[in-house]
């Protein structure tokens, strides 16, 4: 059953991002830093309500709900009109949470505590996405879950193959529970939500 806040409202979790978001290079106040200028969506925490947001590509172009992943210098805008799009909306939802995610992993992994991560990723979590590793088989056939990518990249190093993998999928399988009528099968003629048993618009829940 999908939870709907109403803008302007933010869950106790909701709060503590915003407030742990400043402990990372890539959120808004940073913007001048020379080391984090080129890297991150740069998502204002504080712009966060439903219904508001827009995605915005690197050219400040609107970004139509798509299954291509977020990609570098895209953020987060608001809108100078109410999004009442179904699929608009929830496009815009889950980029509040996965930018700050590939944030996280790509600008700042020696910043976020263990107590950020986990809650940068009680979306992912509660909707029962990447809770379950699997390092069988080949290195693209590996599934890291949440906290089993944060530790392989922490203690291991750089794995740009595994934290890109692990990137998508969880935004596309967010994708998969939130949007409606959408066509998710790619050019190679898969669907990932269907190969991965995931109920296509049955609705996110929200922490």
């Amino acid at each position: 059953m999908t939870q709907l806040p109403k803008p302007g409202d933010y869950t106790p979790d909701k709060i503590l991002v915003v407030a742990l978001l400043g402990m990372l290079g890539c959120n808004s106040a940073s913007l001048t830093s020379p080391e984090t200028t080129n890297c991150g969506h740069h998502v204002d925490p504080n712009i966060v309500i439903l219904g508001q947001n827009v995605v915005l590509s690197d050219a400040g172009t609107v970004e139509p709900p798509q299954g291509r992943p977020f990609q570098q210098g895209w953020t987060l805008g608001q809108s100078t009109a109410p999004i009442t799009g179904h699929n608009e909306r929830e496009y815009a939802r889950i980029a509040s949470y996965m930018m700050p995610i590939r944030d996280a992993l790509i600008c700042d992994l020696d910043k976020p505590s263990t107590t950020l991560w986990q809650t940068l990723t009680s979306i992912l979590r509660i909707n029962n996405i990447k809770r379950v590793q699997d390092l069988s088989g080949t290195p693209k056939d590996q599934v890291y879950s949440n906290d089993g990518i944060y530790e392989h990249l922490a203690n291991d190093g750089p794995d740009e193959n595994a934290m890109m993998k692990y990137l998508e999928e969880a935004e596309l399988e967010l994708k998969c529970l939130a949007f409606a009528n959408f066509n998710f099968t790619n050019p190679e003629g898969a669907n990932h939500c269907e190969i991965h048993g995931l109920a296509q618009g049955s609705g996110l829940l929200i922490p």
